[in-house]
């Protein structure tokens, strides 16, 4: 499924796998002036090349390596000859894509390897300049783009939403409160993001996650000093695991969250 939205001179989109006509997950890529940011999943690569043909498009960007994200980047390398560029801890992995787990398999596809060359601190196009800002968290290799005059921040995955209460196994929540923290000291207005969409209160919205994550992780930290396990905590802050995590055998579940949040120290023992 792809169908795409103008918002002024930003247009968003929308890239999901079907299943009996319903979209299992949604993820959104961004053309903006003839910058395409992030490609989708490789379930969605031919609908997005073929979105791409007849539009000016001169260069691309990924966010990060996750499949969701960079997932086109070798069809549309292949067919129509773009270049793509990616962060450069990005770079081996997508020249080496790992075997994915099978839920990731089913939702998004498993990418193939690709040569992309490594992001520098800023990318150009001829009406506006984005800085190229390290964001990990989400994954070591993510990075934003903010274009200070207009006040834009290209998110990627590093917002996804006020309140998340499911991590990945392999993210690093308290690394990602610091990334939070950088790019609100930049103070944009409008947040792009590939999950929430475009967010109109950028630095409202980055201060209410913040604020949830913080509190969760003061409150896990004194269960734990209650004697309660980790898993007695995540469900009383934030309720019993559901049908995600059992899909995913645990690599995304509400559990990761909390014993991210508290870092090794609090979050020993189950």
């Amino acid at each position: 499924m792809l169908r795409s939205t103008e918002h002024g001179p930003i247009t968003r989109i929308h890239l999901a796998r079907t299943f009996f006509g319903r979209a299992l997950y949604t993820v959104r890529a961004y053309l903006v002036d003839s910058l395409l940011i992030d490609t989708g999943c490789p379930a969605t690569a031919r609908e997005l090349v073929a979105w791409c043909r007849g539009r000016e498009i001169r260069q691309v960007v990924n966010t990060h390596h996750h499949e969701d994200h960079a997932g086109g980047d070798g069809l549309l390398q292949r067919v129509l000859g773009l270049p793509v560029a990616a962060p450069s801890e990005a770079v081996p992995i997508l020249a080496h894509s790992p075997r994915l787990q099978l839920y990731r398999r089913i939702v998004w596809g498993q990418p193939g390897d690709v040569a992309v060359e490594p992001l520098g601190d800023v990318v150009e196009t001829d009406r506006y300049r984005l800085q190229v800002i390290p964001t990990p968290g989400h994954c070591p290799d993510h990075v934003c783009f903010f274009e200070p005059r207009q006040g834009w921040l290209f998110s990627g995955d590093l917002f996804i939403h006020e309140r998340v209460r499911y991590l990945r196994a392999d993210e690093d929540a308290r690394t990602a409160l610091e990334s939070l923290r950088q790019v609100l000291a930049l103070r944009p207005w409008l947040l792009i993001c590939s999950h929430a969409g475009l967010v109109g209160d950028a630095c409202g919205a980055i201060e209410r996650k913040i604020a949830y994550w913080e509190g969760l992780a003061e409150e896990a930290r004194a269960l734990r000093e209650k004697g309660l396990s980790l898993r007695e905590v995540t469900d009383r802050l934030l309720g019993p695991e559901g049908l995600m995590s059992r899909i995913t055998r645990g690599h995304f579940a509400k559990i990761n969250l909390i014993r991210s949040l508290l870092g090794a120290a609090g979050a020993d023992g189950a």
